[in-house]
C-alpha cells in the first residue's frame, strides 16, 4: 500500500467510492457530482490523499484537508479543515491499516504548514466516522444542527430585494460582524470563496428590512441523494409523496434521486416577522428554479434560525471536532456555519 497525492485521472474511482459509501446513522445519504476535487477550489490551499493498493491499483481509501483562515478564540488563526474521508467498500475490514498510513502523512504535511489547528464534522449518529475522528485524537468542541426544509409553494411576494451579483467584501462584513459573539468565523471568503461562485451564478444576497441571507445554489457539486429512511419516516415521505402529487404544494424527494438544494449559509435578522417574510421569499424563489430542498445551519445551543423555518423539516446534529498543535481542549463559543464543511 502506498499513501500519495491524489490525481485528476483518479477522479472517477474516488467518485464510485463516494457513490457507493453512504454517510451513514438514521438518514443515510451519499455525494452525486462530476467532479471529486471541485470542494479544493473553494480553498486557497490544501492536498487530498489517496491509499491505493499496489497490486490491483485499487484506491482503499482518501481524505483532504483544505486551509483556511478563521477567528477562533479571539483571534485570527490558520486552520485545516479535513474533509472527504471516504473508504472503498471492498476495504471495510482493512481501514484501520490504511487510516494509520494516511493520518502519519498528513501530519507531517501539516506540521510543516502555518496550520494552527485543525477540524472535522461528522454527523452525529455515524458512528464509525465519529470513532475515526476520536482515533485522530481531535476533541469534541461543538455541535452545529443542519435544518433540511423542504421547498413549499408561496404566493405573491413583495418588497424583497435579491442581489444576484453582490460584492463579495459586502458578503464578508456580515460575517466579520459576528467575531464578538461567535467562533470559527471565516475570515477568507471575500477572497477566494464567494468571488467564484459569483462568477458562476451561484451566490444570491436576498434582503428585506431587518433580514439578510445568502443563498448558495450548489448544484452539481453538494448535491446528495437519500439512500435509506427509518421504517416511519420512509412511510411519512411515501404518504406525502402521494398527496403532493395530487396537490403540488411541497416537494418531497424521492430514494435514491439526486437532490437539487440550496445552502442558505448565512441567515440572520432583528425582527422576526422580516426573518419569516424573507424566508417565504427564499421558498417562492426557490420553488420557480426547481430546487427540492433548503439547508440552514445553526449551533444547537441556539434556535434564532430554527424559531423560523416551521415544523416541516429535519434535524441532522454535525459533531465539530477539533486539534490543534498544542493538543489542548477547547472552550468555544458557539460556531456559525462555515460554508465550505
Amino acid at each position: 500500500m502506498i499513501v500519495r497525492q491524489a490525481q485528476p485521472q483518479d477522479n472517477e474511482k474516488l467518485l464510485e467510492i463516494e457513490r457507493t459509501s453512504s454517510q451513514e446513522g438514521s438518514i443515510w445519504f451519499a455525494s452525486e457530482r462530476k467532479d471529486f476535487f471541485e470542494k479544493m477550489n473553494h480553498f486557497e490551499d490544501g492536498f487530498m490523499l489517496v491509499a491505493e493498493d499496489e497490486e490491483s491499483g485499487d484506491i482503499i481509501g482518501c481524505v483532504g484537508s483544505g486551509y483556511a483562515d478563521y477567528w477562533l478564540e479571539g483571534r485570527k488563526q490558520r486552520g485545516a479543515y479535513m474533509y472527504g474521508l471516504r473508504t472503498n467498500p471492498k476495504y471495510r475490514m482493512r481501514v484501520a491499516r490504511w487510516l494509520k498510513a494516511v493520518i502519519q502523512k498528513m501530519s507531517d504535511i501539516l506540521e510543516n504548514s502555518d496550520v494552527e489547528f485543525g477540524f472535522g464534522s461528522v454527523k452525529a449518529d455515524n458512528i464509525n466516522s465519529v470513532k475515526i475522528l476520536r482515533h485522530m485524537k481531535f476533541e469534541p468542541a461543538r455541535v452545529l444542527n443542519f435544518y433540511t426544509v423542504p421547498v413549499v409553494r408561496k404566493g405573491n411576494i413583495k418588497g424583497i430585494n435579491i442581489d444576484e451579483n453582490p460584492d463579495p467584501q459586502v458578503l464578508q462584513n456580515y460575517y466579520d460582524e459576528k467575531k464578538n459573539d461567535y467562533d470559527l468565523v471565516p475570515l477568507d471568503l471575500g477572497k477566494n470563496f464567494f468571488p467564484k461562485l459569483i462568477a458562476e451564478g451561484k451566490i444570491k444576497l436576498a434582503k428585506y428590512r431587518t433580514a439578510t441571507a445568502i443563498i448558495w445554489d450548489t448544484l452539481g457539486e453538494f448535491d446528495v441523494k437519500i439512500t435509506r429512511l427509518p421504517i416511519g419516516l420512509r412511510l411519512f415521505r411515501d404518504l406525502a409523496a402521494l398527496v403532493t402529487k395530487l396537490f403540488p404544494f411541497v416537494r418531497i424527494p424521492a430514494l435514491n434521486e439526486p437532490i437539487h438544494s440550496w445552502n442558505v449559509i448565512f441567515l440572520d435578522y432583528e425582527n422576526s416577522k422580516d426573518g419569516k417574510y424573507l424566508l417565504k421569499a427564499i421558498h417562492k424563489l426557490a420553488w420557480k428554479e426547481n430546487v427540492m430542498l433548503l439547508n440552514f445551519a445553526e449551533d444547537s445551543e441556539l434556535s434564532k434560525i430554527r424559531s423560523i423555518l416551521g415544523t416541516l423539516k429535519f434535524t441532522l446534529p454535525f459533531k465539530i471536532a477539533l486539534i490543534d498543535r498544542a493538543r489542548s481542549k477547547k472552550t468555544l463559543k458557539p460556531i456559525i456555519w462555515p460554508p465550505r464543511i
